[in-house]
C-alpha cells in the first residue's frame, strides 16, 4: 500500500513538471515599459504632455486666488480632466499599438500566453527585443 501511494506521488509529481515545462514554452514576456520608452517619438509626446500640464498648473494658479475653496476644487478637476483627456488621447494609441505588435510577435513564435516581465520569476520566452524592433520598423 505504502510503495503503491508512493508510486501515485511520483507519477503526479511528474506529470506536473511535464505539464509546468509545457506551459513554460508556451509562455513569453515582455518588458512593456521599456518597450514604451524605445517607443519612436515617444520623448515629443511626453514633451507635449508636460507642456500641457504645465498650462494647466499656470492656468490653476492664475485663476485659483480669486476662487473661494469649492471654486478652486472644481477649476482643479476641470483642468485635470482636461489634461487627462489629452493624454489619453496622445498615449492610447501608442499603447494600442504596441499591445497589437506584442500579438504578432507572440504569433510569429507560436506563443499563446504573453505576461508582463514583471510578473515572470522564472521560465518563458523574452520577445522584448523582438517587439522593440518590430514597433521601430512600424510593424
Amino acid at each position: 500500500m505504502k510503495k503503491s501511494l508512493l508510486t501515485l506521488i511520483m507519477a503526479l509529481v511528474m506529470a506536473l513538471a511535464c505539464a509546468t515545462s509545457a506551459f513554460a514554452e508556451d509562455l513569453g514576456y515582455v518588458n512593456v515599459e521599456r518597450v514604451f520608452r524605445s517607443y519612436p517619438d515617444i520623448q515629443t509626446t511626453m514633451s507635449v504632455i508636460n507642456l500641457e500640464r504645465q498650462k494647466a498648473e499656470n492656468e490653476f494658479n492664475e485663476k485659483a486666488p480669486k476662487l473661494d475653496d469649492k471654486g478652486r476644487r472644481e477649476l482643479g478637476e476641470k483642468l485635470s480632466a482636461q489634461v487627462d483627456k489629452k493624454e489619453a488621447s496622445l498615449l492610447n494609441p501608442i499603447r494600442e499599438k504596441i499591445r497589437k505588435t506584442i500579438g504578432q510577435v507572440a504569433k510569429a513564435h507560436g506563443i499563446a500566453n504573453v505576461v508582463d516581465a514583471s510578473a515572470v520569476v522564472f521560465g518563458g520566452k523574452d520577445l522584448t527585443e523582438e517587439v522593440i524592433a518590430a514597433v521601430a520598423q512600424g510593424k
